[in-house]
C-alpha cells in the first residue's frame, strides 16, 4: 500500500511541475469586441485580391482554378504579416498571393477599445483564365 501511496505522489508531484502554466501572457485568451476584417467584407476582399493579382503565362496556360489557404496576421496598425500558405497552387501565384495581400489594409481587431494583433485564416478561391492580368 506504502509503494502505491508513493507512486501515486510521484506522478501527482510531476504533473504539477510539469504541468502547463497559465500565468503566462503568451498563453492568455483574447476577449475581442470585434474582430479584425476587411472593410467591405470577404466578398469585397476576393474581389480587391482577383483585381490586384498578375500571373505567369505559365498559369494563364494551365488554367489554374483552385483555393489558397492562408493564415496571416492583421496588426494594430491596419497591416498585415505573418503571411503563410497553408495550402498553395504553385505557378508563382503563392508569392503573388502573399504580395498582394501584404499591401492591403484590414480593420484592426479590438480587446475592450485598442487595436490588438489578430490570426486569421482564409480560404480564397483562385480562377486563372485567358482575361487574366499577366505578369511582366
Amino acid at each position: 500500500m506504502k509503494e502505491l501511496t508513493l507512486i501515486f505522489v510521484i506522478v501527482f508531484l510531476t504533473v504539477s511541475l510539469f504541468g502547463q502554466n497559465f500565468n503566462d501572457p503568451q498563453n492568455m485568451h483574447v476577449n475581442y469586441t470585434r474582430e479584425a476584417e476587411y472593410p467591405g467584407g470577404m466578398m469585397k476582399l476576393v474581389t480587391d485580391i482577383w483585381s490586384l493579382m498578375e500571373f505567369t503565362q505559365e498559369a494563364v496556360d494551365a488554367k489554374v482554378d483552385g483555393e489558397i489557404m492562408v493564415s496571416f496576421d492583421v496588426l494594430p496598425d491596419s497591416t498585415v504579416s505573418g503571411i503563410y500558405i497553408i495550402s498553395g497552387l504553385g505557378y508563382g501565384i503563392d508569392e503573388e498571393f502573399k504580395r498582394v495581400l501584404s499591401e492591403l489594409k484590414f480593420i484592426p481587431a479590438l480587446a475592450e477599445t485598442n487595436p490588438v494583433k489578430m490570426n486569421m485564416m482564409l480560404n480564397v478561391p483562385i480562377r486563372v483564365g485567358i482575361n487574366s492580368k499577366i505578369k511582366k
